[in-house]
């Protein structure tokens, strides 16, 4: 399967390589046929137990990973600020 890729200015007037986004443009069959693998995949992984929802939360139908993990950080921050800790965020 081939994909064209086409560069998308990101402002007027762009000029330079780095003012410009790169998608890539698939047919519609390949847009489907991708779609149901992934599907497929992620069924077969979840029902088997190869995905650890505890860790793994982007992408996982029925799992808020960013719901959680905001709840958690926000819970952290305030737990360091209220203890008067140290806190280096990444």
């Amino acid at each position: 399967m081939t994909a064209e890729g086409v560069y998308i200015p990101k402002e007027q007037d762009s000029k330079g390589i780095n003012q410009f986004r790169p998608i890539s443009l698939l047919n519609v069959e390949g847009k489907i046929f991708f779609s149901i693998m992934a599907s497929r995949l992620t069924k077969y992984l979840t029902e088997n137990g190869y995905i650890n929802t505890s860790v793994q939360k982007g992408g996982i139908p029925g799992v808020s990973g960013c719901l959680e993990h905001a709840t958690i950080i926000w819970e952290t921050i305030q737990r360091v600020k209220s203890e008067k800790l140290n806190l280096d965020v990444v």
